[in-house]
């Protein structure tokens, strides 16, 4: 009952329209009366998409060179911005936040760059390299725009957005992964060190400063 759907991404458009790329097209098929409206690429096939059912919009990258990341309104389908880059090939993932008007886009080689927009403003907030980092997966924390999700093929690190004034900047936080056997290999506490047997101090557990003054 899905035309041309290639189990690739797809999303909500509102509660009762889902969307998803096909070819040259976005198609909207709206699940009760399994209407089918299209959003024409005029530029070639469609690339990395996403969609925000709560301002029911729609954003989605063409695949070609100095790629363009456009943004459309439903059910009138008429186009709100584009945003022009830094991505040389292609885009590989895009995210909207739940809450603000905020877009998340990370892009292939030879960039591998996230960038983080507010689409209405058509302003590049900011943006990072992780030369070869391949992602998997890119989502906004649901409570917080300030947080993203970024999955990689074998890590997994919360972005922090800090803004000062209207300067923002990214800030990398890696999630420490379990090994094969599904434990997390212990590491040193530099602030608060594990005590040792041949350790001569035998007070309570203080800051390695403190320490310092009283050893």
């Amino acid at each position: 009952w899905v035309q041309g759907f290639s189990n690739k991404s797809f999303g909500f458009i509102n509660n009762q329209t889902v969307c998803y790329p096909c070819g040259n097209y976005i198609l909207f098929l709206d699940v009760e009366t399994k209407k089918t409206t299209a959003l024409q690429c005029q530029t070639g096939p469609v690339g990395a998409f996403a969609a925000n059912a709560s301002s029911e919009v729609v954003a989605f990258s063409d695949q070609k060179l100095n790629p363009i990341i456009y943004i459309h309104h439903f059910p009138e389908l008429n186009k709100l911005t584009e945003l022009k880059g830094s991505a040389q090939l292609d885009y590989t993932l895009l995210a909207f936040s739940f809450t603000g008007p905020y877009l998340a886009s990370y892009s292939s080689i030879p960039e591998f760059v996230l960038s983080v927009w507010n689409w209405q403003e058509n302003i590049l907030l900011c943006s990072e390299s992780q030369p070869g980092i391949t992602a998997t997966s890119l989502s906004f924390n649901p409570m917080n725009w300030q947080q993203l999700c970024f999955v990689g093929e074998s890590s997994v690190t919360i972005w922090h957005i800090e803004r000062i004034e209207d300067e923002h900047h990214l800030k990398r936080n890696p999630v420490e992964l379990p090994d094969e056997q599904g434990s997390i290999s212990p590491h040193e506490d530099l602030f608060f060190p594990v005590s040792r047997s041949d350790d001569p101090y035998h007070g309570p557990d203080l800051p390695v400063s403190a320490i310092a003054g009283l050893v």
